[in-house]
């Protein structure tokens, strides 16, 4: 039996650091949707657990080390709590970039999920499926829900948006170093006390289920982009191309921009002038 999933990429129209938690996590709160370009993972019964990666420049199948994956790790994580007694063969069909901000490993694990869920009969409800998510990573739980979500916690504490803004425009492919997860954060504890923060999680979510770009607009903001892990030549390009939204999504380094409508992301695209750019 074959399974295929797509992985949907993520941005983040608003990222705040609530804080250093207890258990030494930061708090956050995000408003996070999917965008409308994706992996595709496919999953087919197997004695162990592989995964595999098609390039874009190559129909060569490239293993990847399983302690270092995601989807493997996903794979993993249901076999054990479902108790089954199996595997999968996991081809995961590129076409989000990697440590990029976008989500793409833990769309990756959430895609794994619920393909895996299908194939064995749905022993995992969809809340059972994001609950025990969180275990590989803060991303992930919104990542198998999908959609439009105002996230707080670490990420696991959901509240599902009705959005009714479209989603056009471009994230550009950034071919800056990522910082890690602990630089990021470090670099926003010591940020925290001189950025400005714009805007509210509350007010975006209110202004996308309302419809009001502007206001999206308006409330649009990133911590880690206010920290200055990243150069601002790209988001300084896009704004004075006209892109009225303009945002690193998550801890970097790409950054998207969005448009009113599909046309307008078209013309932001071709006066960008760089084809490694996704247009959506």
């Amino acid at each position: 039996m074959t399974v295929q999933e797509r992985a949907f990429a993520k941005a983040n129209l608003f990222l705040d650091v609530t804080g250093r938690r207890a258990d030494g996590y930061h708090g956050i709160e995000s408003v996070m949707v999917t965008l409308p370009f994706f992996d595709v993972v496919t999953v087919e019964e197997a004695s162990g657990i592989t995964v595999g990666l098609l390039g874009k420049l190559s129909s060569d199948l490239i293993s990847l080390p399983g302690c270092e994956n995601l989807a493997y790790r996903a794979a993993k994580l249901f076999f054990g709590k479902s108790g089954i007694s199996g595997g999968a063969r996991i081809t995961i069909d590129k076409k989000i970039p990697s440590r990029a901000g976008l989500g793409g490993g833990s769309a990756d694990a959430a895609a794994a999920l619920r393909a895996l869920n299908r194939m064995y009969k749905e022993p995992f409800t969809p809340d059972e499926l994001i609950k025990m998510s969180l275990s590989l990573g803060a991303d992930v739980p919104f990542c198998v829900a999908g959609g439009a979500a105002l996230c707080r916690g670490v990420g696991e504490i959901m509240t599902k948006i009705d959005s009714k803004i479209a989603l056009h425009g471009i994230v550009t492919a950034e071919r800056a170093e990522k910082k890690s997860t602990a630089d990021a954060y470090r670099a926003v504890d010591k940020a925290l006390c001189r950025v400005k923060k714009q805007g509210d999680a509350a007010s975006m979510a209110r202004a996308m289920e309302a419809g009001d770009f502007a206001g999206v607009c308006e409330n649009a903001y990133n911590v880690f982009g206010e920290a200055g892990l990243y150069p601002t030549g790209t988001r300084d390009a896009l704004r004075a191309l006209g892109a009225p939204f303009v945002l690193l999504t998550g801890s970097g380094p790409s950054v998207v921009a969005l448009t009113e409508s599909g046309e307008g992301a078209k013309s932001l695209y071709d006066s960008f002038g760089d084809e490694s750019a996704i247009l959506f």
